[in-house]
């Protein structure tokens, strides 16, 4: 616990992909428009925390819901919706039915269709027996989130799309092409290999920005582990190692430095990190996960 405490969690390196989210939601904001942006990134590289850092910055200037994708598992397929439609109610999957429908229908009480957006919302949620036609599920959907984007800017935020279920796409896709007169920002994130089955994802939309996450650079990990050792130094040998063996995925400069620590290899003397012995035999994980 006490060597833990001293790994102080920060992001380097990715300033111009800072810039460039807050952008695109200044311009929805402004321009009362939706816009689609997807970061790519393989695991580790930072695409949550990415994120995270942009809606830390526009929290109180914006209404945000979020919704993960599932690698598995029945009726999956609007799961994110459903999550991210809880969000907004403020309720949870456990609350009884009746307070659910409540709370949506009093959010979506002032459309002209608010009858038609229960239905199909309560479908989604599992709280209301399917009714109306299929096609009028993404129309639903995007009708929910304008909804939601009436009193302030909505930042939705999309996790994991590389599981998503082909439908749920096509809904995101209704949302960027069919949305007017709302300041949306649908946030998606991915690894790389998404765009093996969804090439086309964004392409053609003006209103669409993709951008990949690269691994950082030396200067920029030895600056990510100067930070996460609050700033006590590290020699060299210890940092070239490190950074050599990470390969630029900051979770994996993160975990590392954190293994190194924890087993003894780096001890801290007179305020700087060094090695208790040979660092030769660390080398990267085959996986996140390990």
């Amino acid at each position: 616990g006490q060597v833990r405490g001293a790994l102080l969690s920060t992001m380097v390196g990715r300033d111009r992909e800072l810039e460039d989210l807050t952008r695109a939601f200044a311009r929805a904001a402004e321009d009362r428009s939706c816009l689609l942006f997807t970061v790519l990134g393989a695991a580790g590289e930072g695409k949550s925390r990415l994120v995270g850092e942009v809606l830390a910055t526009v929290d109180d200037s914006a209404t945000v819901v979020t919704g993960r994708c599932l690698p598995y598992g029945e009726g999956i397929t609007y799961w994110p919706v459903a999550e991210a439609v809880r969000d907004a109610l403020g309720v949870q999957a456990f609350d009884p039915p009746e307070n659910v429908v409540a709370r949506l229908v009093e959010a979506v009480a002032d459309d002209e269709h608010a009858a038609s957006i229960t239905r199909r919302l309560s479908e989604i949620l599992g709280v209301g027996e399917s009714a109306g036609a299929a096609e009028e599920t993404p129309w639903a959907i995007r009708r929910f989130l304008e909804l939601l984007a009436d009193d302030q800017p909505l930042v939705a935020l999309w996790e994991d799309i590389h599981w998503a279920e082909p439908a749920f796409l096509d809904v995101v896709d209704h949302i960027v092409d069919w949305s007017r007169e709302a300041p949306i920002l649908l946030v998606c994130t991915a690894r790389p290999e998404f765009l093996d089955t969804r090439s086309d994802w964004g392409g053609g939309k003006l209103n669409a920005t993709t951008l990949l996450l690269q691994p950082l650079d030396q200067k920029a990990s030895a600056e990510l582990i100067a930070n996460l050792l609050g700033g006590a130094g590290l020699s060299a040998e210890a940092s070239d190692r490190l950074t050599e063996a990470a390969g630029g995925n900051p979770l994996f400069v993160e975990q590392m430095l954190s293994m190194m620590i924890d087993d003894g290899m780096l001890v801290r003397q007179d305020g700087t990190w060094t090695p208790a012995g040979d660092l030769g035999s660390v080398t990267v994980p085959p996986s996140v996960s390990a």
